[in-house]
């Protein structure tokens, strides 16, 4: 988020309430590391803040406008930290569809293979009644030539 409202240029945050916002998640960002530091004396239990808790707290910290998040454009009510509920119909429903598609792809490569076969095989036939016509053609110039009377 701080990447976000960042300016590229002069390297702050413009917006004042985003930066409040950052400023105040980072703020207690640090003081809960520094709690899970002072609670436990494991080091690596200041690892443990996860990005969904992070995702709560700028939830709290951000104010609402109009039933949205501003800045984030979410509804207020709504937590981009929960996990989507799976409907085991859909699920299933999807997975034929992802076998049907599977055995498309397979059967569409089949043909297309079949396919060039195919093409190559015109091409050569085309090539030999292309050979077939030229011959011809010179056997009837050579017959006129003899047989000028006949033709």
């Amino acid at each position: 988020m701080k990447e976000v409202y960042t300016n590229k240029h002069t390297g702050e945050i413009q917006d004042a309430v985003m930066k409040n916002v950052i400023d105040l998640v980072e703020t207690q960002v640090e003081e809960v590391r520094a709690s899970q530091l002072i609670s436990d004396d494991d080091s690596s239990a200041s690892n443990n803040l996860t990005r969904a808790r992070i995702n709560e707290m700028v939830i709290k910290a951000v104010p609402k406008k109009k039933s949205r998040l501003v800045g984030l454009g979410l509804r207020a009510g709504s937590s981009s930290s929960q996990p989507p509920i799976l409907d085991p119909v859909i699920m299933e429903e999807l997975r034929e569809k992802t076998d049907r598609i599977e055995a498309l792809e397979t059967q569409n490569t089949t043909i297309l293979a079949q396919m060039a076969e195919q093409k190559s095989t015109l091409e050569l036939q085309s090539e030999q009644v292309a050979e077939t016509q030229r011959l011809n053609r010179e056997l009837l110039e050579k017959m006129r030539e003899l047989f000028p009377a006949q033709f």
